[in-house]
């Protein structure tokens, strides 16, 4: 393969989506094997705010996988429908077991929207797939760092594990390598919740 860049950068999106909504892409099967974690219990304020930031991007990803099922055949050359399909019910899962998490503080209120830019061809759903994963790596790695528990951690890091295959898979089909890089960077929660307030991501 050879070095391709993504059409647009993670900040270039979050500037251009600010404009309408946004595209966000989860991770993979991590959270629903953790039924026995017991993520309330002890939880502190950061904790639970990771969470709802947590429940809020697997809305997202739902909303977004929904929208590129029912739409595959409008995005020319693009293939693996089976990845999207299963990664929808990876999606659908985590939403579920973070609702039940928090309980009574599971966000609500929220309105979620796709920009017309993020998938107006093949090429911007991909390049925007690339971006957003690189983003989300950093965000779930960054949660490491914050979360108060030894088993939210370890969440946290699985997660983060299998949003780098979703990074893989989006980079691939761009035409990337496929690997991050060897030091990955990393972002808290609250920061990615501010920018995307900030920002009109989410309404």
């Amino acid at each position: 393969m050879t070095d391709v860049q993504p059409a647009i950068s993670r900040g270039q999106f979050i500037r251009n989506a600010a404009k309408g909504s946004v595209v966000l892409v989860g991770a993979g099967g991590v959270l629903a094997s953790m039924d026995g974690v017991a993520f309330a219990k002890g939880a502190t304020k950061s904790d639970v705010a990771t969470l709802q930031v947590a429940y809020i991007a697997e809305s997202l990803a739902v909303k977004v996988y929904s929208t590129i099922i029912a739409n595959f055949s409008h995005f020319k050359g693009l293939k693996n429908k089976d990845y999207f399909t299963h990664a929808l019910k990876n999606e659908e899962d985590h939403r579920a077991f973070l609702a039940k998490a928090l309980g009574s503080k599971k966000p609500t209120g929220f309105s979620l929207h796709i920009p017309a830019s993020a998938v107006a061809s093949t090429h911007a759903l991909l390049g925007t797939g690339v971006a957003l994963e690189t983003a989300f790596v950093e965000t779930y790695l960054g949660a490491v760092g914050t979360l108060s528990s030894t088993d939210l951690k370890l969440v946290a890091a699985k997660v983060a594990s299998n949003e780098a295959t979703h990074y893989s898979f989006f980079d691939a089909a761009y035409g990337g390598h496929a690997v991050l890089p060897s030091f990955t960077g990393t972002i808290t929660a609250s920061a990615a919740a501010s920018t995307l307030k900030a920002d009109g991501f989410i309404s």
